[in-house]
């Protein structure tokens, strides 16, 4: 004895409506495959190569000198152990400058630290580095990804959404077709 088996893709239950979201969804998926290959890497890569020149931009506008504490440290900042202190150095032309910045907590009166200033002699961060223009870039690839994948989602939902209602459509319709005979048979 031989047994018939109909294949899933020519299941004769399988409405043109079920074959039509199942490409579909294959598309969007592939689709995401591609985008998730691609747009992450370039994105993350956009962002480094732009926090580098923003880098090698503030390198150019900034230098360190040697500052002398003016005085205790106060408070606490945002490092570990570190404190804000007045400092107090001399640039290029002799003319000494005072500005606040953070310390470490063990730093006396006097004490030297590194401080690092723009071109008006104003105390800055240190540039950025390779280090955190890579981080940076790493972070904004993997967000990049996950709205990729957000939008995916989203788009699938959409997508399944408006065929489910077109498939409950036309089940409706085919119903309106087959229950008056239904209706009759069981009423015989």
């Amino acid at each position: 004895m031989t047994t018939h088996r109909t294949s899933h893709r020519h299941h004769p239950l399988r409405r043109d409506c079920d074959r039509y979201h199942d490409r579909l969804c294959a598309c969007l998926l592939l689709l995401l495959v591609l985008a998730l290959a691609v747009i992450p890497f370039l994105v993350g890569r956009s962002t480094y190569a732009a926090a580098m020149r923003t880098a090698a931009e503030q390198s150019a506008a900034r230098h360190q000198v040697i500052a002398h504490a003016a005085a205790e440290a106060q408070g606490t900042s945002s490092g570990l152990g570190d404190q804000w202190a007045p400092v107090r150095w001399t640039d290029d032309r002799g003319v000494s400058h005072l500005g606040l910045t953070e310390v470490p907590g063990d730093t006396p009166k006097g004490g030297t630290v590194q401080v690092w200033v723009d071109g008006k002699d104003r105390i800055v961060q240190p540039p950025t580095t390779r280090q955190e223009a890579l981080t940076t870039g790493c972070f904004t690839g993997m967000v990049a990804a996950l709205v990729l994948l957000l939008a995916y989602l989203g788009a699938r939902a959409g997508l399944v959404a408006a065929i489910d209602r077109k498939r409950y459509e036309q089940w409706a319709a085919e119903w309106r077709v087959v229950e008056p005979l239904w209706s009759k048979r069981l009423h015989r």
